[in-house]
């Protein structure tokens, strides 16, 4: 009777992220070059340098707490690794429901609309299917993990050389 809602997005975005998801597969964030010759523009966790901040960094206002950048990582070790990368440090915590978790990042704004695309992780090794960025009540934002079995990560948080504070949300293999 109900029917799944779908979502299309036009063909940049898929290249984008076909670019992005093998950025992360390959390990190689500042070499990969899509097909009109320019390099991987995505944020880089652990970064020595600001080479890749998140799109209009520039027009964060100081002092806001904002998540900037979504990401997805798999790890050598075959574990695979969500990340938020905001602003500056951020209370967060976690809500777990069947077949969900919710990642809560208390009075946190999102940057750009872009923030809110899913992060589509169905066909790699990782119990989760897809995370989300999405509003929750009027100043928490949450990322909801999606999972294909039950798993429990292990949260960290920590600020990053390039300014930014990263929290990861890490599932093993």
């Amino acid at each position: 009777m109900g029917t799944s809602p779908s979502v299309a997005y036009p063909e940049a975005v898929g290249k984008t992220w076909i670019l992005a998801v093998l950025a992360i597969v390959l390990g190689s964030w500042g070499t990969l070059a899509s097909a009109d010759g320019s390099s991987y523009g995505g944020v880089t966790p652990g970064a020595a340098s600001s080479e890749n901040l998140p799109p209009k960094a520039e027009e964060i206002p100081e002092g806001a707490l904002m998540l900037t950048w979504p990401g997805f990582m798999m790890h050598k070790d075959g574990s695979s690794c969500f990340f938020v990368q905001t602003s500056q440090p951020v209370k967060f915590g976690t809500q777990k429901s069947e077949g969900r978790l919710e990642l809560i990042l208390h009075r946190t704004r999102v940057h750009l609309k872009n923030n809110f695309l899913p992060l589509e992780t169905e066909f790699f090794d990782t119990p989760v299917t897809r995370a989300t960025v999405q509003r929750k009540a009027q100043r928490d934002v949450v990322m909801v993990f999606e999972l294909r079995e039950d798993a429990t990560p292990t949260i960290t948080q920590k600020k990053g050389k390039d300014g930014f504070n990263y929290v990861f949300v890490k599932f093993a293999p």
